[in-house]
């Protein structure tokens, strides 16, 4: 991916090097435990310490346990299978297959050699969705929670497949968990619905929820029939309702950023992030969508849906004269390009984004195995990570970049685990690395063949 773009070159200044969240310390296995220092210029040393394959996949090991496989214990596991083939209780392996059977037609849909990925993106996304209320992030214990984030995109790959009713189900939970003032916690035990600390919450999860509903109520309007759904729809208005209030009043009414918060990178932060400006964006532009489907909906904002869309019109001038004015950095005119950037056509944003400023931006956080970079100022760990690697091929995939977007799916299918899992990371050398499977890849792999294949 090195064509020249037609654009200027961002300008990138001295990076700010930061610790990660996830395996950057032996034994930490902590994702977002905000080791990082807040947005100053400190420059870290290279950690140098392993990050192993805690699992090659998760497979279920009895009716109601779950584990992770390593290597030698995958090789027990049957091809395009996470139950192991000596489960005394037949339920694990009758969903699985009965959640392959509904995949079949979608499957259909793919070309024969994509199939084969497709399984696997679609079993990872199983094995860490199966009798959940909601999709969690992976199964390793720090990774054991369901977040907003994750699960919106879950959500919408389930919808992308054909399990409408379950990712209305998800949302619906996200929904029950949701605070009286709009906002999230960072993460969410499954069995209880509480937050496992004190974490502040993150304001990235209001807008890609809002994106999520309004992906899932589309795809149920192409499958279903706008008067069947509009039902689906009208259940999800208490969300609705303490969402846009929460955008509108935190960005005031559009001319303001959003209010500083961690995000994908799961750090503290001292500035607004693209990656929590970003998803602001498309939960406005996702309340305007979903209002031309349900008006009557937004009597609590003045000025009714009329003023919800100036609004979302003022938040993008504000978006373009500070991060896009400025090249799209991480901070409004700072911090270096961050990956990202791929919310916005991933989510179909507009904003004039276009294949040359993908281009640019994977080139500049290309990795020795081929994957990029979360970031400019991330740790020099030459690692790739799969999450912001696959945003990348969904915005390629969207903007109708298919070289680029197969290019993706290729490097991902090269860099599975054994098992066939998607890794959460792969080292310079190619190996994987972290935890597998991890649900956001999964559901970006899903939704990118649905874009490319399944118009």
């Amino acid at each position: 991916m090195t064509s020249e773009p037609s654009q200027p070159r961002l300008h990138l200044p001295r990076p700010n090097r930061r610790q990660v969240l996830t395996g950057a310390l032996t034994g930490a296995g902590l994702l977002g435990a905000g080791f990082a220092t807040s947005s100053g210029t400190d420059i870290l040393a290279e950690v140098g310490r392993s990050d192993p394959l805690r699992s090659v996949t998760v497979v279920f090991t009895s009716g109601a346990s779950r584990e992770g496989l390593d290597i030698d214990m995958a090789k027990r596991l049957e091809p395009h299978s996470r139950v192991l083939p000596d489960v005394d209780d037949a339920g694990p392996a009758s969903r699985q297959r009965e959640f392959l059977d509904r995949c079949a037609p979608w499957i259909t849909h793919l070309p024969e050699h994509r199939r084969d990925l497709a399984t696997s993106a679609l079993l990872d996304l199983w094995v860490l969705t199966d009798s959940l209320p909601a999709t969690v992030a992976s199964w390793d214990r720090p990774w054991r929670y369901i977040w907003p984030r994750d699960a919106a995109f879950a959500a919408v790959a389930l919808a992308r497949i054909g399990s409408i009713d379950l990712a209305w189900k998800h949302l619906l939970h996200l929904q029950s968990l949701q605070f009286e003032d709009g906002s999230f916690a960072a993460r969410y035990i499954p069995g209880t619905g509480k937050a496992p600390d004190e974490r502040p919450s993150q304001f990235d999860a209001i807008g890609l929820l809002l994106w999520a509903v309004s992906e899932v109520h589309a795809s149920a309007v192409s499958t279903e029939g706008e008067h069947v759904e509009i039902v689906a729809l009208e259940a999800m208005t208490p969300m609705l309702r303490r969402s846009s209030r929460r955008l509108l009043r935190l960005t005031k009414q559009g001319s303001a950023l959003p209010p500083v918060s961690s995000d994908y990178w799961e750090v503290s932060e001292s500035q607004v992030t693209l990656g929590t400006a970003g998803p602001t964006l498309l939960g406005l532009q996702a309340l305007v969508r979903l209002a031309g489907h349900s008006s009557g909906m937004w009597g609590h904002i003045d000025g009714g849906v009329d003023a919800l869309g100036e609004s979302c019109a003022a938040y993008e001038a504000t978006f373009s004269r500070t991060f896009i004015a400025n090249g799209l950095q991480r901070y409004p005119t700072s911090g270096g390009l961050d990956s990202a950037v791929a919310y916005l056509p991933a989510a179909g944003a507009g904003l004039g984004l276009d294949e040359s400023t993908l281009d640019h931006v994977w080139d500049r956080l290309s990795q020795p195995a081929g994957g990029i970079k979360p970031g400019h100022g991330w740790i020099f760990d030459q690692t790739s990570w799969t999450p912001s690697t696959s945003l990348m091929g969904l915005g390629f995939a969207r903007i109708g970049a298919r070289k680029q977007a197969d290019e993706v799916l290729n490097w991902l299918g090269r860099h599975r685990t054994q098992a066939g899992s998607f890794p959460e990371k792969v080292s310079a050398e190619g190996a994987a690395l972290s935890v597998a499977p991890l649900s956001w890849t999964a559901s970006n792999v899903i939704i990118t063949l649905d874009e490319l294949h399944c118009p």
